[in-house]
């Protein structure tokens, strides 16, 4: 009887450690079942072990010719490699909108090339890594101080530069030395010599300047010397007179003003260094300069582009692989070739080391270290401001007063009988 009893308590004990297991069971694989779709969901980056199958992919704003000039280099780098690189450019106006568009979704590229100014922002928003997360030692770091600073926030770089496309002045010698001048005034008081000496050319224009770009009356102002969000009263007066003198030309006329510089028609003429060097690979005998004060005081006008990581990449050593390759001193010297922008490798500009570039380009202030930057560029914060109130200024239409005024954030208000 004893024995009966023993045989049905181990049954029972059998059976409640059986029902036991298969509750556990049923939880865990509920668990299992949130994790999957969680991870679905949230899908987690790859280990290191895993195989890269995948191309790196860039997403670019560059114009057709500038984008050819990358998908050639890109060719190289992938034979050289065998790292597979897929490029998609955007071209569009609305380029940093449709970005940041997909980098919200989870959509965005491994690496972006956009225009400097742009990095800030991306960092700021949270879509880019810093450089130093995936690139101990970098070309960047020989670049060009003032490009540099473009890319720094909160203590960290944030992009590897690769160009930099500042408005310059262009001329030719021969049209200084027909007005008796030798070379090209560096301000003040050789300016208004300068003034005097056009007097004797009758109906010609000296200065051609791209209808309603702020960069170029920038340029044009930086290059009088003249500071464009603080200038002092004898520059103003200075380029008050010299408002007669000059020649706003339409985007489809450029070349017509390329001609008249030829011609001596005119003397001297302002666009980017690009379309500067460009011409002279045609006819030579350009001479330019870069009003290099401005730039220091406001980097965002050299007009440079950047490369930047993607916060979401997976592949972040073989992205730095490919950055290096593009801005290194050969890619650098086949980009300016073919582009027309200058490079920002300090070296570049060293030792004669950038000779292949006609006419040449003579850097000084923007070679030396940059100093502690503490405060934005007052130009850069007013720019819309100075925008639209160079443009009426140059034309004739407002004073030198009605031009500080809105500079300092104060202009009068015109009534109905003025």
């Amino acid at each position: 009887m004893k024995r009966k009893k023993y045989w049905f308590l181990f049954a029972i004990l059998l059976l409640s450690l059986t029902s036991l297991s298969q509750g556990q069971n049923l939880t865990l694989n509920k668990s299992s079942s949130e994790e999957r779709k969680t991870m679905s969901l949230n899908p987690q980056p790859s280990s290191p072990q895993d195989p890269i199958d995948h191309p790196i992919r860039v997403v670019t704003h560059l114009n057709e010719s500038n984008y050819k000039e990358l998908l050639s280099m890109n060719d190289s780098f992938m034979n050289k490699t065998g790292t597979q690189v897929q490029i998609t450019n955007i071209p569009d106006a609305d380029a940093y909108r449709q970005l940041t568009e997909a980098l919200e979704v989870g959509e965005g590229p491994d690496v972006m090339l956009v225009n400097s100014p742009w990095i800030k922002s991306l960092a700021v928003g949270g879509y880019i890594l810093p450089v130093e997360s995936y690139q101990k030692s970098t070309n960047g770091s020989d670049a060009i101080s003032s490009i540099l600073q473009l890319l720094e926030w909160n203590g960290y770089q944030w992009g590897i530069p690769l160009d930099m496309d500042p408005y310059v002045l262009v001329w030719q010698e021969h049209a200084l030395q027909t007005m008796g001048i030798p070379d090209i005034p560096q301000a003040g008081k050789a300016w208004k010599d300068l003034m005097a000496k056009q007097e004797s050319r009758k109906d010609k224009k000296l200065i051609a300047v791209p209808a309603g770009d702020a960069y170029a009356f920038a340029t044009l102002m930086g290059v009088m010397g003249i500071n464009p969000a603080n200038p002092s009263n004898e520059g103003l007066e200075s380029l008050s007179k010299l408002r007669a003198e000059l020649q706003f030309i339409e985007s489809v006329n450029v070349q017509d003003a390329w001609t008249s510089l030829k011609e001596d028609e005119l003397v001297m003429l302002t666009v980017p260094a690009s379309a500067a060097m460009k011409e002279n690979s045609k006819s030579g005998m350009l001479e330019l300069r870069l009003p290099e004060q401005l730039y220091v005081e406001n980097p965002f006008l050299l007009r440079g582009r950047s490369f930047a990581v993607s916060a979401q990449t997976q592949h972040p050593e073989k992205a730095a692989e490919w950055i290096a390759y593009m801005t290194s001193n050969h890619s650098q010297q086949l980009w300016s070739d073919a582009t027309g922008c200058l490079p920002v490798l300090k070296e570049m500009y060293e030792g004669g080391q950038f000779q292949f570039v006609q006419p040449p380009v003579h850097l000084d202030q923007l070679l030396k270290p940059a100093e502690e930057k503490t405060v934005d560029s007052p130009l850069e914060a007013k720019w819309e401001t100075f925008s639209k109130t160079a443009k009426i200024f140059l034309n004739g239409k407002s004073t030198e007063q009605e031009y500080r005024e809105a500079m300092d954030g104060h202009p009068k208000e015109k009534t109905s009988n003025e």
